[in-house]
């Protein structure tokens, strides 16, 4: 594999417009929103609240 830099970037280059047009409009790839943020956070954070109880007892 050659890693001259203009190959290097060309490299770059296709895959960023890779993700651009293929990859862009994907559902999985939008920001969550509040409550789904709510969600994880809370889901986390009660996930290591019983870790902490189970090493406490």
């Amino acid at each position: 594999m050659d890693s001259s830099p203009g190959k290097v970037q060309t490299e770059l280059d296709r895959r960023i417009e890779i993700i651009h047009t293929d990859e862009a409009a994907d559902p999985s790839r939008r920001a969550l929103s509040a409550g789904d943020l709510t969600l994880y956070v809370g889901t986390t954070v009660l996930i290591c609240a019983l870790g902490v109880l189970v090493m406490v007892l």
